[in-house]
């Protein structure tokens, strides 16, 4: 919902209110944001102000033709928020989402602190329901505070942009190995801070070839192997623990690894007669254009939804009520990290059971689509799209894992094959 009256500049770009009815929070509000596109390059994107709204509060002040005066003061308020974003705008050269973003959200006064920036973002997020996103952020400012403490022997109380540097960051890294974390670990707590550096644009930025690599660590994808999935998908389990996860599962491996969080989030007007469409949680409220996936559904994913699935009563209702619409987020999130503990757990039970000695975790059945698809001969671009991939990058790295294995195989086995 966007107010009917567009701000614009030029042939640059357009600003405009914007109530964001995505995603509902637990009171029946939806953030406020502004929604700003430029028509060359097509790009939108949206910035949260910090305020929320009822639908039936945006229409008071936005589209009553005779609103009252507290809708009237609160209307002038928040075009006022909008014309310093045109402001910042119109005095651009050229207007690009970079240049726009290097100065709006260029550092001032307390702006210096990264500590300060930290908890602005987890503000944000926890404005707009993002739970797990707020929590990475309260983890790695966390460990950036005990990493200070041990550093000084004191409690710190600023940590300025300035005093980062190549040099710091890896003092960071060994510290953090020294406390037994691993290099994918260190990988996880500095993706945040340099999220923060990308958002105030700073002169000093420390991150990158010739400064520092943020450590990737390890990323072996495994997979199960054609005879390794027939043997789980026909072998008996032994309890109705193992039976949910064993479907469960298949399901994920079947929806062209569709993750869990997306399986419990999935609602039923995503589910269509012989297919299911969603846009994965993760990527839902961060990216500019959505990848909608669109998945046929076999005879055991309908078997999965129709047995386990909850009775349909309304489009915006969840399949699987293992999560309901009353929850927080945070509760959510809960119920989505026991299940998917759930399902590991029993998975490798039966995996075990059944004689499979490989870890046959949620993540496995992820990899073994990507794998399985690449085998019978599916594009980089399906296997992306299929996973909901943004950046062709990321399928490349699914891939070369499987085909570095493949060729490891292939290599090994003819070691021996003299003649």
């Amino acid at each position: 919902m966007a107010s009917t009256k567009f701000v614009r500049s030029g042939s640059e770009f357009e600003m405009t209110l914007y109530l964001d009815l995505r995603r509902p929070k637990e009171d029946g509000y939806f953030p406020l944001k502004i929604k700003v596109y430029t028509p060359r390059p097509k790009r939108r994107k949206y910035y949260p102000i910090g305020m929320d709204m009822t639908a039936e509060m945006y229409e008071k002040v936005f589209e009553s033709t005779r609103p009252r005066k507290e809708a009237k003061e609160l209307k002038v308020k928040l075009e006022q928020v909008l014309y310093n974003f045109i402001e910042v705008a119109n005095q651009l050269e050229t207007f690009t989402f970079e240049a726009f973003e290097k100065e709006i959200f260029r550092p001032e006064g307390d702006s210096k602190d990264i500590f300060h920036q930290f908890q602005k973002k987890i503000d944000i997020l926890d404005k707009e329901g993002r739970v797990g996103s707020k929590i990475a952020y309260q983890t790695s400012l966390g460990a950036l505070q005990r990493f200070m403490k041990d550093k000084k022997k004191r409690n710190p109380s600023v940590l300025y942009f300035g005093d980062v540097t190549p040099k710091w960051l890896k003092d960071f890294e060994s510290w953090m190995i020294e406390k037994g974390n691993t290099r994918t670990s260190v990988g996880i707590y500095l993706r945040p801070l340099r999220h923060i550096f990308n958002l105030v644009k700073t002169d000093n930025y420390p991150f990158g070839k010739g400064k520092y690599v943020i450590p990737k660590g390890s990323n072996k994808k495994k997979a199960l192997d054609k005879y390794q999935l027939k043997v789980l998908f026909k072998g008996d389990v032994e309890n109705e623990h193992q039976r949910k996860a064993k479907d469960f599962w298949f399901f994920s491996y079947l929806c062209k690894g569709m993750n869990m969080k997306d399986i419990l989030y999935l609602k039923w007007k995503n589910v269509k007669k012989d297919h299911i469409e969603f846009v994965r949680e993760k990527t839902k409220d961060t990216i500019e254009s959505q990848v909608l996936i669109r998945v046929p559904l076999v005879e055991h994913s309908k078997k999965v939804i129709k047995f386990y699935g909850g009775k349909r009563r309304r489009n915006d209702e969840y399949v699987f009520p293992i999560i309901h619409e009353e929850m927080t987020e945070m509760d959510k999130l809960k119920a989505k990290q026991n299940f998917t503990r759930l399902v590991n757990q029993h998975m490798k039970r039966y995996a075990e059971k059944i004689g499979i000695s490989e870890n046959v975790s949620t993540y496995t059945a992820r990899h073994s689509f990507a794998t399985m698809a690449i085998r019978n001969n599916a594009s980089i671009e399906y296997v992306g799209e299929s996973l909901g991939h943004t950046d062709i990058k990321t399928t490349k790295a699914y891939i070369k894992s499987i085909l570095d294995d493949e060729s490891d195989k292939e290599m090994m086995g003819k070691l021996m094959e003299f003649d």
